[in-house]
Order: C-alpha cells, then structure tokens, then sequence
C-alpha cells in the first residue's frame, strides 16, 4: 500500500494549524447551518402546532396555502411555497383535502400540523454528533448563533439558501470529498502496525491525537507479551465511541458509546451521512431534496466503488485465537496454520477503510461486522 504522505494534496496530518482550519472552515460552519435549522423547526412548531387555521394570520398564510391547487399533479404546486414549507419542515393542514372542498367555510374547523420528516430527523441527527463534535475540541473557539426566526420565516429565499448551504456542508465534511474526515475515519479502529504503514509520520502527532481528539486503545486480549515487538504493532487504536462490546460489560455502537471525543463524534457524523444519504434509510429524504438538488448522491455506494479495489485480504466474521494460533472457527484453532497477526493484517484493510469494524471482543476472540 502506498502511504498518504506521497498523495498530493493529502492533508498535513501532524499540523495542529491544519486540523484548526478543518474545525473552522468545515465542522463549525455545519454546526451553526444545523443548529439554525433545528431551532427554526422549534419555533415553527411551537407557533403553528394545533393552531386553528382561523387563528393564523393574514401574513403566515402563504406557508400553509400558496399555491395550493387541485390537480392530477397533487394539491401543491411545483415551486409554491405551501409546498416548500410542507417538503422540509412538515407544515401543513390537518385536512387539506376538507379545505379544498370547503374553502374559507370549512377553514374554521381545520387546525394546524407540524410533523417531524426525514429532513428534520436528517438536521437533528446531524447537529447531535457535529454539536458533540463541536464541544470535544479546544483548538477553535465557536459562538452559538442567533436565530432569527422571524427573518427567515418572512424570507424563503434565504432560507432556502441556509437548507443549500447546509446540504452542501454535510457533503463537504464526509468521508467521500474531505480528507481530513478520511484521515479521522481510517483510524477509527485500526493496528498500530498498519496505521504506520498509511501514516509515517503518525507518532509525531499521536500524542495530540490522544489529548485533543479523543484517541485511546481498544480493550481486548492481546496474546502478546508488552516488551515484544507485536504488542506495539497490533495494539489497535480507536476512538472511545468504537471501543467495542466485550465480555466485561460495555457498549459498541455509537448512540451508546463508551466515551465521547473530536474524532469519534465525527466518524459516527460520517455514519449519520451515510445512513440518510445512502442505502435503506435514505428514500423518504431522497423524496425531499430531489426536487430542490440534483443529483441525490448515495454517498456509501460512490465509496464504496471508490476504495473497493484496495481491499485486499478479507473480512473475516470471527477471529479466534489461543496464544498466537487462530482460525475462523474455534474448534480449528489447533488445526489452523494461521497466527492472529495474520488474521488481523488480513481484515486490516477493511478496518482502514472503515467498511468493517470490531464489535465485540472475548477473552479469545474478535467479533468483526461489515457497516
């Protein structure tokens, strides 16, 4: 494997003004767009939610009833703003049909609705893991921003402009375009041995790594004595929220984690990415975004596609092991001609990459799952 120190253009992973201009330029500007949002969807529902439709006045009710119109196309017109406001933040009538067939009549019985959609759960589930991100760091300052829902609630073009540019952020600090993101993710649980291999110069900052972004070493029975050469190249590094499940208690998926930290914050936002912008959770927000940007990426497949072909070795389900000897199945380890360190160098790849992880750890063996 060539390292990442030959690839022009990569980052300068050991500079701390580097990983400050990621925060500033990258990650804190994805935090306000998300915080923003999320606070505008607040205060909508607290203003609209349950209101009788007699109740909103003359100036909110565009929101509700521009460019509403029966049609074989659906009730919302292609760029109305009725539309706009029901697509991204759920805003709509309780009967909207009732209203069409009643009019002003039967406005008086109608009430109003803001329902959670995919966009919104997309927004807060951004903003938990960029806010946790956000406030496990110390190299850049940040301020909350104010919101101004008034404002934006008065002009639809700028906040749609705050949607796009909070589009546009997510697709600029994940894995697939920022290599700082990369660098963070290919870490998340990989050995010693093999991050050196990517990463020459990973020991000049491997202390800042720990102290600032969270860095730590997996838990796990390593058969290896510690003054021998394979207790430093298989000691595998992670972030806290990836310091998997074991027999000793604890908890291995992100939502749950163990601890929380810069870098872990980060790799689970990459995974939050995923998950709404590729594969089965993405359609109802696909339905959202398509109108308003081309094209709808699947982020996970384009990686996918991207790093397929340096995956070499394989993934395997389980590593068992008994001192040195492993194999696949616990009744072969005797059999086997195979050493732990060759299992582990094998699915190394797949850790790096960040298509395979470590999710549960025994007293003799290693539990491995796709993501």
């Amino acid at each position: 494997m060539s390292n990442y120190d030959l690839i022009e253009g990569f980052i300068d992973y050991v500079s701390i003004e580097e990983w400050k201009n990621y925060i500033e330029k990258y990650v804190v500007p994805l935090w306000k767009e998300a915080l923003i949002i999320k606070g505008f969807f607040e205060n909508l529902k607290s203003e609209f939610q349950n209101v009788p439709l007699s109740c909103v006045t003359e100036k909110d009710l565009p929101l509700l009833l521009g460019g509403i119109v029966a049609s074989r196309e659906g009730v919302y017109k292609r760029n109305s703003l009725a539309r706009f406001y029901n697509r991204f933040f759920g805003l709509k009538l309780s009967d909207l049909q009732s209203w069409l067939l009643g009019g002003e009549v039967m406005g008086t019985h109608l009430k109003v609705t803001v329902e959670e959609n995919a966009f919104t759960r997309f927004v807060c589930e951004i903003f938990k893991w960029v806010d946790k991100a956000v406030r496990y760091q110390t190299l850049v300052e940040y301020t909350e921003p104010d919101i101004d829902y008034k404002g934006l609630k008065e002009d639809p073009h700028t906040l749609m402009e705050l949607i796009r540019n909070f589009y546009q952020s997510v697709l600029n600090v994940s894995v697939n375009t920022n290599y700082h993101t990369f660098f963070l993710w290919s870490i998340k649980q990989v050995p010693y041995k093999f991050m050196k291999n990517a990463y020459p110069r990973i020991d000049e900052t491997i202390n800042f790594l720990e102290t600032e972004f969270g860095l730590t070493q997996l838990r796990w029975n390593a058969p290896f004595s510690e003054d021998s050469s394979f207790y430093k190249d298989y000691t595998i590094w992670c972030w806290p929220e990836y310091n998997a499940q074991s027999d000793k208690g604890g908890l291995c998926e992100p939502e749950y984690s163990q601890g929380t930290s810069f870098g872990g914050s980060i790799c689970a936002l990459n995974e939050t990415i995923w998950k709404y912008l590729g594969g089965y959770s993405s359609a109802d927000l696909e339905k959202i975004l398509s109108d308003y940007f081309a094209p709808f990426l699947n982020l996970k497949e384009e990686y996918i596609s991207r790093v397929k072909d340096r995956l070499t070795g394989r993934i395997y389900s389980c590593i068992y092991y008994s001192g040195v000897t492993a194999a696949e199945d616990r009744i072969r380890v005797g059999e086997a001609n195979m050493t732990i360190m060759q299992m582990i160098d094998e699915v190394s790849p797949w850790l790096f990459t960040g298509l395979a992880k470590i999710s549960y750890v025994g007293n003799d063996y290693i539990q491995i799952t796709r993501i």
